[in-house]
């Protein structure tokens, strides 16, 4: 399988995008683009320059590397979440500094912004992230945890791992290979997971609950409504992989999805769902299919929490809303069921797929 990874470029390409988004929200700032890891930011009438440095999450130790690393002049960090500590730490560092300071975004809720002569912090909802819109049936954008089980994208691709295999379940080794992510860190993500009960002592997932414990975290990382349609031509001009299954690529989502393996809902009339591997495949792919709002939205495209969602895609044995594109797996399925509070437990509870090669585990 080729490897898919998040290159730097591109994750600091969408940090600088929510940037924008987020300034234009709120009156009296503005942040633009001046480079390509280089942005202008302006709070009332001070101006000043800064690097943006993208990361996954910011723990203490990871602020005090950054700013051990990092060459002098402003930095702002964009991350799906800073620690209280690393927050703090860079406070104080803020206070040391003369001609640069540090700046950050924390998807959770929280952006920062530090100068000597401008400072202010902006609070959102983490949910839309202000600049948005409300997301429907109740997603939220993924952010790695700080604590549960199931912390980040390593505990949610190993979760995923066993639940689509529960009987012979991969090695360590195999699923950071399919994740696209470190041995070590999968590692790690094992080590939690076995301590918690959800692992049993033979590397079997503890069925539902480990289901369940995934559910709780499953979320989007990156998700926008779309204008038209895509057709099978522009499908292809953007690399969704029709012809190689074994290659991450374009899948559906969604209750039709669902209900083309035989879940039991008795209305399923929603735009369909569009799984990309990675942020820049939204990126082009939105630019394709037009963003729009919510309420004039003819499809969704979302980025999954896991590259798995991407490399283990099937064709639905009964028609789809896109026959040309596969669908997500049904465990995948199930746990966007999952996220609906009023009726995902009962969708569930009498979904049992007919396919012997589908595991139930919820």
């Amino acid at each position: 399988m080729p490897k898919l990874r998040t290159k730097p470029e591109q994750r600091v390409d969408s940090a600088i995008e929510e940037l924008e988004a987020l300034a234009s929200a709120n009156r009296g700032v503005t942040v633009v683009r001046s480079g390509p890891d280089q942005v202008k930011i302006t709070v009332g009438r001070q101006g000043w320059p800064a690097k943006v440095v993208a990361r996954d999450a910011v723990s203490l130790r990871e602020a005090q590397m950054l700013v051990e690393t990092e060459a002098r002049g402003s930095k702002i960090i964009v991350a799906n979440q800073l620690s209280a500590e690393a927050k703090d730490f860079l406070a104080l560092r803020n206070d040391d500094l003369t001609n640069y300071w540090w700046s950050w975004l924390d998807r959770r809720g929280e952006l920062a912004l530090n100068h000597p002569k401008a400072s202010g912090i902006i609070h959102f909802e983490n949910s839309a992230m202000s600049h948005r819109p409300s997301l429907p049936g109740g997603w939220r954008l993924a952010a790695p945890r700080s604590d549960g089980p199931i912390r980040g994208r390593a505990g949610i691709s190993y979760a995923a791992a066993l639940l689509l295999h529960p009987a012979a379940p991969p090695s360590i080794r195999a699923i950071a290979r399919d994740a696209q992510m470190s041995h070590g860190a999968v590692g790690e993500a094992s080590k939690l997971l076995r301590e918690s009960g959800l692992v049993l002592p033979s590397g079997e997932p503890q069925i539902p609950e480990l289901f369940w414990a995934l559910a709780a975290v499953w979320s989007p990382t990156r998700i926008t409504p779309v204008a038209t349609l895509p057709t099978p031509e522009n499908a292809n001009h953007l690399r969704a992989e029709l012809d190689h299954l074994d290659n991450p690529g374009w899948c559906l989502g969604g209750d039709e999805s669902a209900v083309a393996w035989g879940a039991p809902l008795f209305s399923a009339a929603s735009r369909p769902w569009i799984w990309v591997p990675q942020e820049g495949d939204a990126r082009r792919t939105e630019r394709a299919l037009k963003p729009t709002t919510w309420d004039d939205c003819a499809a969704v495209v979302a980025v999954p929490p896991t590259a798995m969602v991407c490399s283990t895609r099937l064709f639905a044995p009964t028609p789809v809303p896109l026959p040309f594109l596969p669908t997500a797996h049904p465990l995948f399925l199930a746990l966007e069921l999952a996220q609906d509070p009023a009726r995902g437990h009962e969708i569930l509870d009498q979904w049992h797929p007919a396919q012997h090669e589908i595991q139930r585990v919820w």
